[in-house]
């Protein structure tokens, strides 16, 4: 986990230095940097920003997922989207290659105020909000890491992700741990046990622009649903809906033709005119995310959501993001999807077909279909399932892992099992003697 890794943290990991502080930081310890209230919210500043990165939720990481689906096309000219498309991923993809460094720089931002904020004694820092924070971003990257790299959809596999747990021994970027992957089951406890903790501590806090409680809670519940723990998924989604602030908007044009956070928002990654993400840029002047016919082909009669799409230069393009100036934000957690997640969670958890329903007919009806009178066997409620988190959550990020954690990749894209997660970049391979290849994948 080294190679780039060391590069990237020592230019990042104290987010940019001309927000921060005016002269760069990346010579200081931990122990200097972080001593007072405002140094410990600056640097937690810094890890939103490190969320925006172009290859993480400023673009790539979730269209990327739908390029490996059926909802995007590849139709411009970078060789990484294209390879995506073709589902068929080398291990010197350049996505593959930035994004595993990228996130573990996420990662290693969380661990310094996980390990140091505790010791801050100053009345200023509320040390448990920041805490909090810290333990539920660490959860987000790894559960990220994991969907991409690791055999997520499999609890006894021994792909899981290394866990980076500690902060880089005083700033010295020579002395990145070589670890080796942990299991898919310990890597799910370990983002568990980072919300279990995030949770309590950030209770008070629905700041949408930030890893909220409900946020929190959000995270959890959509990690349980991957891991197959239903009653918690039910849970912790049921809180959601049942006490949260927010609301399935009446109108779709207030979820998506706005800047600003709907009041079904749970988390958004937030980007403005003057600090922008890439969204309309490659949507919209750009041909690598392209809407694939095969999903305007597939919704149904009536669904409003199919008219979140225009024609642009002959070519399809979604409508999601639409703010030319690119101050469109990424939607992280919002409530549609905790719906979803509670209907599924719900069958699953009772062995009952019907069992999420109701839920289903709340998100179909406000994109104007009738509602579903009941489902008479678990195949015919996925079906129903996958087409509403497909109509309602494309380019979103979600499609590409609902099919394989669902077993419907293969059948579906007509994917080799092998590539239902990606390569390990070969960068780190080369520098690594702890880490091993996915199965199916070349080492060099």
């Amino acid at each position: 986990m080294k190679n780039r890794y060391i590069i990237t943290l020592a230019m990042s990991l104290f987010f940019s230095c001309d927000i921060l502080e005016p002269e760069p930081q990346q010579s200081l310890d931990a122990a200097t940097a972080l001593s007072d209230a405002q140094s410990a919210n600056l640097i937690l500043a810094g890890t939103y920003s490190l969320l925006q990165d172009t290859d993480y939720y400023g673009l790539e990481y979730p269209l990327n997922s739908d390029l490996l689906a059926d909802n995007a096309v590849f139709e411009g000219f970078f060789d990484s989207q294209l390879e995506l498309d073709q589902k068929a991923v080398p291990i010197t993809n350049l996505f593959i290659t930035n994004i595993w460094p990228d996130i573990y720089v996420v990662v290693n931002t969380a661990n310094l105020l996980i390990a140091n904020v505790p010791d801050i004694d100053d009345p200023g820092l509320d040390n448990d909000a920041v805490l909090g924070e810290a333990h539920a971003i660490r959860a987000l990257a790894y559960f990220d890491l994991l969907r991409y790299f690791g055999e997520h959809y499999d609890t006894a596999s021994t792909f899981g992700i290394p866990l980076l747990l500690e902060p880089i021994p005083n700033n010295d970027f020579n002395q990145v741990p070589d670890l080796p992957r942990s299991t898919v089951a310990e890597t799910y406890d370990q983002i568990i046990s980072d919300l279990n903790i995030a949770i309590p501590l950030l209770e008070g806090n629905s700041d949408v622009e930030t890893m909220n409680y409900w946020a929190a809670l959000s995270l959890r519940a959509r990690v349980n649903l991957y891991r197959g723990a239903h009653q918690q998924a039910f849970d912790d989604a049921d809180a959601v809906i049942s006490s949260g602030p927010f609301i399935l908007e009446p109108n779709l044009d207030d979820v998506f033709f706005t800047t600003d956070p709907s009041d079904e928002s749970i988390f958004e990654v937030v980007f403005n005119e003057q600090d922008q993400s890439s969204f309309n840029t490659y949507l919209y002047r750009r041909d690598e995310y392209n809407v694939d016919a095969d999903l305007l082909a597939s919704f149904e009669d009536g669904d409003l959501r199919a008219n979140y799409f225009t024609e642009l230069r002959g070519r399809d393009r979604s409508m999601k993001y639409d703010d030319n100036t690119n101050a469109n934000n990424f939607k992280v957690f919002r409530l549609a999807e905790l719906y979803l997640i509670r209907a599924e969670a719900a069958v699953f958890a009772t062995n009952d077909p019907d069992a999420g329903t109701a839920d289903i007919n709340a998100v179909r009806e406000r994109a104007g279909l009738p509602p579903i009178a009941s489902i008479a066997s678990i195949p015919v409620f996925l079906d129903a399932l996958l087409y509403e988190r497909r109509a309602e959550l494309n380019f979103e990020g979600h499609r590409f892992f609902d099919l394989v954690r669902l077993d419907r990749a293969e059948t579906v894209l007509n994917l080799e099992g092998f590539r239902q997660i990606l390569p390990l970049p070969r960068t780190e391979l080369q520098v690594s003697e702890a880490l091993t290849q996915n199965p199916g994948y070349a080492t060099d």
